[in-house]
């Protein structure tokens, strides 16, 4: 059975992008920001990680993870963050938050694929 990979990216494009090149090792659902991805929790689809976003209209990357991290029932799941940014200062933000990694745009898949395979999967 395939882990469940839950990817937040406003972009259309490289939403579709990640999804077609993790769905080989993954199940892959995906929403366009973090009000859809936490509608997606509360009904019950629940990931083993979540690779999001950081900027991104209704409930960007940051105040996703707050919710996140906030919750008792999603608290636990592991985040990546990619952001277009790339500044140690976001990434140590984002990581006080609570992500569990950090990944600049733009990047190789594989590294982003490397950084899944590190994950503490909930």
């Amino acid at each position: 059975m395939k882990r469940k990979v839950l990817i937040v990216e406003d972009h259309e494009g490289f939403r579709k992008l990640l999804g077609n090149f993790l769905s080989k090792n993954y199940e892959v659902v995906s929403a366009r920001n973090g009000l859809e991805a936490m509608t997606l929790l509360n009904k019950g689809v629940i990931p083993d990680v979540i690779v999001s976003d950081t900027r991104m209209p209704e409930l960007n990357g940051a105040q996703l993870l707050y919710h996140l991290r906030c919750s008792g029932m999603f608290g636990k799941i592991p985040v990546l963050i990619i952001s277009e940014q790339g500044k140690a200062e976001e990434e140590a933000f984002f990581k006080s938050l609570g992500a569990q990694d950090y990944l600049s745009k733009p990047f190789n898949p594989v590294s982003l694929q490397d950084a899944l395979g590190k994950m503490p999967f909930a």
